[in-house]
């Protein structure tokens, strides 16, 4: 099922498809955009990038970049939008299974605000939640999140779009940037 969105402002990253030659040709365009900012060459950071692409194929990842939120500058989140499949049909019943994520989800993430909604495309999960993440030489980072997962009408998918920022202060504009990513997602079918 092919899928739009309306990508946040000043969005920077690449579509991931199964076309190689696309990929190479998006991941060429975003080094030569970046490569000077991250102190690198646009050959070198195109390889960056397209070291990523097997990884992110596997993983159901059809759009992965950055852009700036909140107030402060340099506060960037990173979006990531993934397509997984459901192992066998779903059940016909879109609300009923919405309600059963929200219960995994909730179980797996017991402090995270877990809620089912209703997007123009269908039901949906949002979760938003923070924390700590403590790594070696005393480096702790915070990380603010929010999650949609939304499963098709083909019974057989679900999109996952995540928003990650590491700024505590950042949380309020994370929330609405990704609600407007979730609520622009529609079918690219013609009706």
């Amino acid at each position: 099922m092919p899928l739009q969105i309306d990508l946040p402002p000043g969005f920077a990253g690449m579509p991931v498809g199964s076309d190689d030659r696309l990929n190479r040709g998006h991941a060429w365009m975003v080094a030569e955009n970046v490569a000077a900012g991250a102190g690198t060459s646009v050959e070198e950071f195109g390889s960056y990038l397209m070291a990523l692409v097997p990884t992110m194929q596997a993983n159901g990842i059809r759009v992965f970049g950055k852009f700036a939120v909140g107030r402060r500058k340099g506060d960037v989140a990173t979006l990531t939008l993934g397509v997984a499949q459901w192992p066998e049909t779903s059940p016909e019943n879109r609300d009923a299974l919405v309600a059963a994520m929200a219960e995994q989800y909730r179980s797996r993430h017991k402090l995270a605000v877990v809620r089912p909604i209703r997007l123009p495309i269908g039901p949906a999960v949002v979760a938003f939640s923070g924390g700590e993440f403590h790594l070696p030489e005393d480096d702790v980072r915070t990380q603010i999140k929010a999650e949609y997962q939304i499963p098709l009408s083909d019974g057989r998918s679900v999109v996952i779009l995540s928003v990650v920022a590491e700024s505590e202060d950042a949380w309020p504009a994370v929330a609405e940037a990704t609600a407007r990513v979730a609520w622009s997602l529609r079918s690219g079918e013609a009706a």
